[in-house]
C-alpha cells in the first residue's frame, strides 16, 4: 500500500473529529518522517527551522517597531487607484506618496491656504459632531444626500 493511500486511510478513520486531532497525526507522522533521516540530515533540519523561527521573530518585531506609524484609513476607490497610478509612475509605494501629499496638504491648512469651511455637515454619531466631505468624494456625497432626503419624525 503506498504511503499516501495509508496516509487517506488512517486520516479518513477520524474524519469526524476535529481539526486538533488532524493536526496531532500530521505532527506525529512529521516525527516519524524525522527518525528516519541520518543525524547529519536531522542536524540540518533543525538548524534550518531554527533559522526560519528567527527569521519570523524579527519580522515580527519590524512590524511591532511599525506600528505606531500605522493609521487604518477608509477612502474612495478611485482616490486608491489615483495614488496607486501616481506611485507607479514615481515608482515610490503608495504610503511615501499618501506621505507627501499629507504633510503638503497640513502645511497648506496651517497656513490657511486650504480649510474645511464648506465641506462640514452634521454629524449623527455620538461620537463626533461634524462629517466632513470632500466634494469629490462621491460615495460619501451619496450617502449625505440619501440621509438629507429621510423623513425624520
Amino acid at each position: 500500500m503506498s504511503r499516501k493511500n495509508r496516509e487517506e486511510q488512517v486520516l479518513s478513520a477520524f474524519a469526524g473529529f476535529d481539526e486538533g486531532v488532524r493536526l496531532l497525526l500530521e505532527e506525529s507522522e512529521r516525527r516519524a518522517e524525522e527518525q528516519r533521516l541520518s543525524p547529519a540530515e536531522r542536524k540540518r533540519l533543525a538548524e534550518w527551522r531554527r533559522k526560519e523561527e528567527e527569521k519570523k521573530r524579527r519580522e515580527k518585531e519590524k512590524a511591532r517597531g511599525r506600528k505606531p506609524n500605522k493609521v487604518t484609513v477608509d477612502i474612495p476607490a478611485e482616490l486608491r487607484e489615483a495614488l496607486e497610478r501616481i506611485a507607479g509612475k514615481e515608482s515610490v509605494t503608495v504610503s511615501q506618496v499618501i506621505t507627501f501629499f499629507l504633510f503638503e496638504a497640513v502645511e497648506r491648512y496651517e497656513k490657511k491656504e486650504i480649510g474645511f469651511w464648506g465641506f462640514k455637515y452634521p454629524s449623527e454619531s455620538p461620537r463626533y459632531d461634524w462629517i466632513l466631505v470632500h466634494p469629490k468624494d462621491v460615495e460619501r456625497m451619496e450617502k449625505l444626500e440619501s440621509r438629507k432626503n429621510k423623513k425624520s419624525w
